[in-house]
């Protein structure tokens, strides 16, 4: 299977004139006893070299992955695949201790299907109380869960909770309920699994012993939360060779960018209409902390045009759709649901219709109002000026005295059409501030 799978990918390769390749194998291979010679196959039948990377470098691209979807990441990352665990400590944007550990499904000394359970428990223990980063007692508040088996366990969590965002990545579980979902697990058949309509029937095998091994690391850690990553080794891989420039953007920013496919005129217009709307923003109560606000306001100005090519009777909803879900990584679901909400009402005047059950559940009412206001002013801003970066420069929009202001330059009172002045009562309306448009930039 993994050779038919590797012809196939090598075809694609040729097909797509790509030069630079970097094929990886991690622990299955480095500790299977014929992994020399899968290697040697490889390169005969597919023309790729593969390279056998130690379970340090497996660990340290692991990690170097998570922060690449989440920046702050303060914690362990534990990232299981077929034959190893490896698990990180992060903090501060740093890597710290790493360890690798031989605690994948393929490595269990123990009958899998069905789990004995006891046994597997033992087993598991036994490793896990040499663990110095479990041991250590300053393991961060969050566990940072990578590799497809504690995905599917997610999936698990999502549905006997009724979670309204099926987002994998930075899905959070708070520590009680991941424990409550460990155990439910430990209690399936691989029948009973494989019947649920979840996606995670070519995991029923594994999914009680990842339940298990997610127990037994949350029982010795002091976490307060899982959190799941999309992102692991192939994006540690990535972010290694990037430049040090690059790999200083924010990740979400980048995200927001890539979206864009590259448009200057479009990227051009977010960077002045950011300018323009931080005014009546920047001095408001901070719903995320400080420099995330900036963050999310900026990402919000990027993407206020993602749908100007959409049909403009649905262009609201399905602008909703695509920021919500969305890959860019570097996201919570709270910051998802809040730039959907954005930019919904960056297109509509009302945006209460869209998701209600998902917004308000995930959105305290601070924040809906806020993302409707921001979306407002986006609103406000593109219509004002065509979206032409030049023609947003004419105007300012602050506060004077506690009154919204829209001042115009000289010569471009004409702007203010009013269908403009009335995109500016809404604004305010959102703020709750009056308003007035006055002449001169001062």
């Amino acid at each position: 299977l993994a050779l038919e799978a590797l012809k196939r990918f090598s075809m694609l390769i040729a097909s797509m004139g790509i030069s630079q390749v970097d094929a990886i194998a991690t622990a299955a291979v480095r500790d299977a006893t014929d992994g020399p010679d899968f290697i040697a196959r490889v390169k005969e039948a597919c023309g790729l070299t593969v390279r056998v990377i130690s379970g340090e470098d497996e660990a340290r691209y692991s990690a170097e992955g998570v922060l690449a979807g989440a920046p702050d990441a303060d914690g362990v990352v534990g990232d299981l695949g077929g034959s190893s665990l490896e698990l990180v400590r992060m903090r501060q944007k740093a890597l710290g201790a790493q360890e690798s550990w031989q605690l994948g499904p393929l490595s269990l000394p123990v009958q899998l299907d069905p789990l004995d359970v006891d046994a597997a428990g033992r087993h598991v223990g036994a490793i896990l109380d040499r663990s110095a980063i479990l041991r250590a007692g300053d393991t961060g508040r969050s566990f940072f869960a990578v590799g497809g088996a504690w995905r599917s366990l997610a999936k698990v969590d999502m549905a006997l909770h009724g979670y309204p965002l099926p987002v994998l990545h930075n899905y959070r579980i708070p520590r009680p309920q991941a424990l409550e979902t460990c155990n439910f697990l430990l209690g399936q058949s691989r029948k009973s699994l494989e019947r649920m309509k979840i996606g995670v029937s070519k995991r029923a095998e594994t999914l009680p012993y990842a339940a298990l091994l997610l127990r037994e690391v949350l029982s010795r850690g002091s976490f307060d939360r899982v959190v799941l990553s999309a992102f692991g080794v192939r994006e540690g891989l990535l972010l290694e060779g990037l430049s040090p420039g690059n790999r200083e953007m924010d990740p979400l920013v980048a995200g927001a960018i890539a979206m864009l496919g590259g448009d200057q005129r479009a990227i051009a217009f977010a960077e002045e209409l950011f300018a323009w709307v931080n005014p009546p923003f920047a001095n408001l109560p901070q719903l995320f902390n400080e420099q995330r606000g900036v963050v999310i306001r900026s990402v919000a100005c990027l993407l206020s045009d993602i749908g100007a090519l959409l049909h403009p009777d649905d262009r609201a909803k399905l602008a909703f759709e695509l920021v919500l879900r969305a890959p860019y990584p570097a996201a919570s679901h709270a910051e998802r649901v809040y730039l959907a909400r954005v930019i919904a009402r960056r297109y509509c005047a009302d945006a209460s219709g869209f998701e209600p059950d998902m917004v308000n559940r995930l959105l305290d009412p601070e924040r809906i109002a806020r993302a409707d206001a921001l979306g407002a002013a986006l609103r406000l801003g593109a219509d004002l000026s065509g979206r032409s970066a030049a023609l947003l420069r004419a105007s300012k929009l602050g506060y004077e005295h506690g009154v919204l202001v829209l001042r115009l330059a000289e010569g471009s009172q004409a702007l203010a059409s009013e269908y403009i002045r009335k995109r500016l009562t809404q604004l305010g309306q959102a703020l709750g501030a009056p308003v007035d448009v006055r002449a001169g930039l001062g």
